[in-house]
């Protein structure tokens, strides 16, 4: 069992979409399978207990700025759920003087950060990738923060650079290789960083086909 205290893992804002009308957006709190800062990894189902607990209880976790629990929330969180990406999140920021500040500096990408607030119930050492897997936690709170960790909003920019054909550094080929969820040996990485040879504004798919993972 975890010690039950309050963690928290930061995540950059990832898919976020506010509505004028409504005052309401959808974000991601958490996204999963990425080793933070304190070597702990969210994994599929670890928030799925704790969703049908809030729900069971008409509870949600509290929305705040910055962890602070001595301030008055920002607004209410409306809805959750967990799905192939990390812990999805419906909410509305109230009609308050931080609620409308938090609002006007996200819309101008002032804001990109997010963090959830959790007490571990259950979790096992990750041989292999040499984190802590998360299994189970309860979510107490999520906050809007200033700063993500920097090892998400790495592989965040990353993934989607890849995604748009930009060409990576061997340096963000290298991270993107670290957090590959088989888990490579650190020569393995070497050897592939060592062979990837991008020229121009190509990336060298040629190479990096060879390796399931990239297909």
């Amino acid at each position: 069992m975890g010690n039950k205290t309050l963690r928290h893992v930061t995540v950059p804002m990832f898919d976020f979409k506010y509505d004028s009308e409504s005052g309401e957006f959808t974000c991601y709190g958490n996204v999963k399978n990425i080793i933070d800062h304190a070597g702990d990894r969210t994994v599929n189902g670890c928030f799925v207990k704790s969703i049908e607990r809030h729900k069971s209880n008409r509870t949600m976790p509290k929305q705040l700025w910055m962890h602070n629990p001595r301030e008055l929330p920002v607004g209410p969180w409306l809805d959750m759920k967990e799905d192939d990406i990390g812990l999805f999140l419906k909410g509305r920021l109230s009609d308050t003087t931080t609620g409308r500040d938090i609002r006007i500096l996200a819309k101008d990408g002032a804001l990109d950060s997010f963090s959830i607030g959790y007490i571990v119930n259950e979790e096992r050492w990750n041989r292999d990738l040499m984190c802590n897997d998360l299994i189970d936690v309860d979510i107490k709170e999520v906050s809007w923060v200033n700063f993500a960790c920097n090892e998400a909003s790495q592989l965040v920019d990353i993934k989607s650079k890849l995604g748009d054909g930009k060409v990576l550094t061997k340096a963000e080929l290298r991270l993107l290789l670290e957090s590959v969820p088989a888990g490579l040996s650190k020569r393995q990485i070497e050897r592939i960083t060592a062979d990837y040879k991008p020229s121009g504004e190509e990336l060298d798919l040629k190479t990096l086909e060879e390796y399931d993972f990239f297909k």
